[in-house]
């Protein structure tokens, strides 16, 4: 499973393997991106982006990688490999006009699949989403992606029907604090003792 490296924001490591670093995407990833995206097998690109493409358009391309990288942002997930960097992943997210909710979506290059990075980068959404003030965490994905559905799952995730669209399902993960947490504890340390007159 990938980790943190200590000390290192932005790094990951996964056991056995190079550091994995994560980035926000820049608009000199745009080659890096598309070949990304060339790259994922047709299955994965399909379940990614909810059909049938071989790349990304250019509109989506030069909106992916000039977002504002606050409200909206992209990541990269990319390791050093015979000095050059690979990217092995990545994810979006974009939050609603009235910033309550932030949907997201990510993928993981087919050969690095069950290695902890998809955990990662919904740690890192979610972590985001939370200091921005997000109240739910969303996102569709293809009722037959079974790889996401699991990862919403194992990370805490409910998962809905969508009425509107039966190949798709919803997955919702609630981020506002819970009353209780809210609630302010009265902490007894000792008898009562009566007030002075």
């Amino acid at each position: 499973m990938a980790r943190a490296q200590p000390g290192c924001a932005g790094a990951l490591h996964l056991p056995a393997e190079p550091w994995v670093t994560l980035r926000p995407i820049t608009p000199d990833d745009a080659k890096v991106l598309q070949a990304y995206v060339r790259g994922l097998s047709p299955e994965s690109r399909y379940n990614r982006f909810l059909g049938a493409l071989q790349e990304l358009p250019p509109a989506e391309l030069e909106h992916v990688t000039h977002l504002d990288r606050k409200y909206d942002l992209a990541l990269l997930a990319e390791m050093k490999v015979g000095g050059a960097s690979v990217v092995i992943g990545e994810a979006r997210h974009a939050f609603a006009p009235d910033r309550l909710e932030c949907e997201f979506a990510l993928s993981v290059a087919d050969g690095w699949r069950r290695s902890g990075i998809g955990t990662l980068l919904m740690a890192e959404i979610e972590r985001r989403a939370r200091s921005l003030g997000a109240r739910r965490l969303v996102a569709e994905t293809l009722r037959s992606n079974d790889a996401m559905k699991a990862l919403a799952q194992k990370t805490g995730f409910s998962l809905a029907d969508m009425p509107d669209d039966a190949r798709l399902v919803r997955i919702v993960k609630d981020l506002a604090p819970s009353q209780s947490a809210l609630r302010p504890r009265r902490v007894h340390s000792g008898p009562d003792l009566p007030l002075a007159a």
